[in-house]
C-alpha cells in the first residue's frame, strides 16, 4: 500500500515543495532560489553545502518566514512554521548581531524561552536554572554574568547555540556555527550536534569546508539556487555531484578530502 502524502510528512523533520525566493535587482526580479523540493527525516544532521550566492542562508530564513517566498509551501512535521514554532530553534550568523549590545550571556540565553513563557511573563528561578544548564553544556557556566561584548568569537558562538538548547526544539537550523572559531570551539560544537542526534533531533547546518563535510554529517543537500542532490552523504556527496553543484569552479577529490580551485 502507497503511504498518502500525511503520512510521508508524520515521518519528515522538514518538507519543502516548490519553494521560490526572489529578489529586486535593477527593477526585475531574480531567483535566489528556485523551485526547490527537499525532504529532511526526523533525527539526522545534515550538512547544506554549495557556493557563496547558492542561497543557503535564504534557504534557512525563507522556511522561518524571515524572507518572503515568491511561491512554495514548508513544513515542519506535517504543520506551518506558525504552529510547529516551539519545536523550531535557529542559531543565526554569529555576524548578524549587535554583540555591543549592552546585555549579559545569560540575559541572551534565556531569551530562547520567551518563545514559550511570552514576553510578560518574567523568568522565574526554574527558567534561570534551565538557561544555566544550557551554559554548561556549551562550557559557559563561569561566563553568565559576562557582558557579551567581552567574549570571543568562539564564545559568542557557544552563547548562541545555548539560546538554541534553551529551547528544547525538536529542529535545530544552524547557519555557519563554525564560521571562525577556533579548532577547540570547533570540535565542542560537533559533538554538542551528534548529541542532540543522539537525543533524536533533527539537526541543518549551512556549512562551507567540504573537507569536513563527511566527518560531520550523515545527510547533505548540495544547493546552487537549485537542489543538485539531498540524502546520505556516501550517496550523494561524490565528485559528479559537486562538480554539478559548483559549476566547475572547484576541484575536490572525496577520496582524499583534498579542495582547491579550479
Amino acid at each position: 500500500m502507497t503511504p498518502t502524502i500525511s503520512e510521508n510528512l508524520a515521518h519528515a523533520a522538514l518538507e519543502i515543495n516548490d519553494l521560490t525566493v526572489a529578489y529586486i535587482q535593477q527593477g526585475s526580479q531574480k531567483p535566489a532560489l528556485w523551485d526547490v523540493d527537499l525532504r529532511v527525516p526526523e533525527g539526522v544532521l545534515m550538512g547544506i553545502v554549495g557556493p557563496n550566492g547558492a542561497g543557503k542562508s535564504t534557504l534557512i530564513k525563507a522556511s522561518l518566514e524571515l524572507l518572503p517566498r515568491a511561491a512554495g509551501d514548508v513544513r515542519f512535521f506535517g504543520r506551518s512554521y506558525h504552529q510547529a514554532r516551539r519545536q523550531v530553534g535557529y542559531v543565526p550568523q554569529r555576524g548578524s548581531v549587535d554583540w555591543d549590545f549592552p546585555t549579559t550571556v545569560l540575559d541572551v540565553v534565556m531569551m530562547g524561552l520567551y518563545g514559550r513563557m511570552g514576553w510578560v511573563r518574567r523568568p522565574g528561578k526554574p527558567d534561570r536554572a534551565r538557561a544555566f544548564q544550557a551554559l554548561e553544556q556549551v562550557g559557559l557556566a563561569d561566563y553568565a554574568d559576562r557582558q557579551i561584548s567581552r567574549l570571543s568569537g568562539g564564545q559568542q558562538q557557544r552563547t548562541f547555540l545555548a539560546r538554541a538548547l534553551v529551547q528544547d526544539a525538536q529542529l535545530y537550523f544552524m547557519d555557519e556555527p563554525f564560521a571562525a572559531v577556533d579548532a577547540v570551539t570547533e570540535r565542542a560544537i560537533v559533538e554538542l550536534l551528534r548529541q542532540l542526534r543522539q537525543q533524536g533531533k533533527t539537526v541543518i547546518v549551512v556549512h562551507h569546508d567540504l573537507s569536513t563535510v563527511s566527518e560531520y554529517f550523515d545527510q547533505v543537500t548540495l544547493l546552487n539556487r537549485e537542489i543538485v542532490a539531498s540524502g546520505p552523504v556516501n550517496q550523494v556527496f561524490t565528485d559528479q555531484n559537486l562538480q554539478k553543484a559548483y559549476g566547475g569552479r572547484l576541484n575536490f577529490n572525496v577520496g582524499v578530502g583534498q579542495v582547491g580551485a579550479a
